[in-house]
């Protein structure tokens, strides 16, 4: 997920760091979840983590400031945050 972060804020022309951060972020939210690519997060779920990032007060002013990249980039409205995950089911074996 760090690579594909990365190279999509490179095609998108983003400075180095902000491309640094988005990786980091996705990269991030995708091990939060079980499935392997099923986990990796869309432009909905970067939404929702921002949202809910900004929303305590207690938040590093730095921390928002790294990520502030993310206002001209993603929609206004984002939905509820944890989102559902499409479950995989290649591998499993019932018991």
């Amino acid at each position: 997920m760090f690579v594909a972060g990365f190279v999509t804020g490179t095609l998108a022309g983003w400075p180095l760091a902000d491309r640094l951060a988005f990786a980091g972020l996705t990269a991030a939210l995708s091990v939060q979840e079980f499935g392997g690519s099923l986990s990796a997060p869309g432009w909905v779920e970067i939404a929702a983590w921002w949202q809910h990032a900004r929303a305590y007060d207690d938040q590093p002013a730095r921390a928002l400031r790294r990520y502030a990249f993310l206002d001209r980039l993603l929609p206004a409205a984002a939905r509820p945050w944890p989102l559902r995950r499409a479950v995989p089911t290649i591998g499993f074996r019932q018991a």
